[in-house]
């Protein structure tokens, strides 16, 4: 897995030169499929790694289902997240929807809660449980809050049918990442145990951010510049609830 990373961390930073700056040619659009099979794999290594192989192979695809189930309700009915409709070919579909958004779905979750692995060096409680899926969620809206005016504003990676004052954006969008994140994290809460690979912590962690700053510097490169704004200080204000319930939890 050590080469998966590597090999990442090369796709990474070739990739965000060539999105950024509209470098990517059309005979390589299949590389964005690749970069989020390669996230989502080492999301999925480090699942495996807080809930036990087995455990965490099975939750990671009963996630990438779920998931999956959730954002085909948006393309076919337009509940859940909204109205929209993708526009770029990312590969294999299921339930009408692309296979990498299910691997990215893990990176998300994965990621957030890789940020908050010491909300679970405590005994656990329901309260506890609350509390880390309410930050963990809080996470995934910060990331989409900035993937989200990417994709569609500067890329059109998907279409949204309903409008917003966020980029035009439906706040039902950002809402429902909330929720559904929420759903997850609480189950995964009660089933996980502090990693004790901090390498694998920390690698985690950077895939969180790496993920953000792609977007961000394309953000920048497209004048998208509230976007990255609100990003920041979601991330600001989700650090310091976090502060605060690591401090009370002790």
């Amino acid at each position: 897995m050590n080469i998966v990373w590597k090999v990442f961390l090369v796709w990474y930073g070739i990739g965000v030169i060539l999105v950024a700056f509209d470098l990517l040619p059309p005979f390589l659009e299949w590389a964005n499929a690749v970069f989020l099979y390669l996230a989502g794999i080492l999301s999925i290594y480090y699942g495996m790694k807080v809930l036990g192989n087995l455990r965490g192979l099975i939750i990671s695809i009963v996630i990438m289902a779920f998931t999956m189930w959730a954002e085909s309700l948006g393309v076919k009915y337009g509940i859940i997240f909204g109205a929209y409709h993708y526009e770029q070919d990312f590969g294999i579909q299921v339930f009408g929807v692309p296979l990498t958004i299910g691997f990215a779905w893990v990176m998300v979750i994965f990621t957030s809660l890789s940020l908050m692995t010491g909300l679970l060096e405590q005994p656990k409680s329901l309260l506890k449980g609350l509390g880390f899926a309410f930050v963990t969620s809080l996470l995934a809206v910060c990331m989409d809050l900035i993937i989200d005016p990417v994709a569609y504003q500067a890329k059109q990676y998907w279409v949204w049918d309903d409008t917003g004052p966020y980029y035009d954006i439906p706040t039902q969008n950002f809402i429902a990442w909330f929720y559904v994140s929420f759903i997850i994290q609480i189950i995964v809460y009660f089933m996980a145990a502090p990693p004790s690979d901090e390498t694998w912590t920390k690698r985690t962690n950077w895939l969180y951010f790496l993920m953000i700053i792609m977007f961000v510097v394309t953000a920048f490169v497209y004048q998208l510049y509230f976007a990255i704004f609100a990003t920041a200080a979601g991330l600001l204000i989700t650090y310091l609830i976090y502060s605060v319930m690591k401090r009370r939890v002790r």
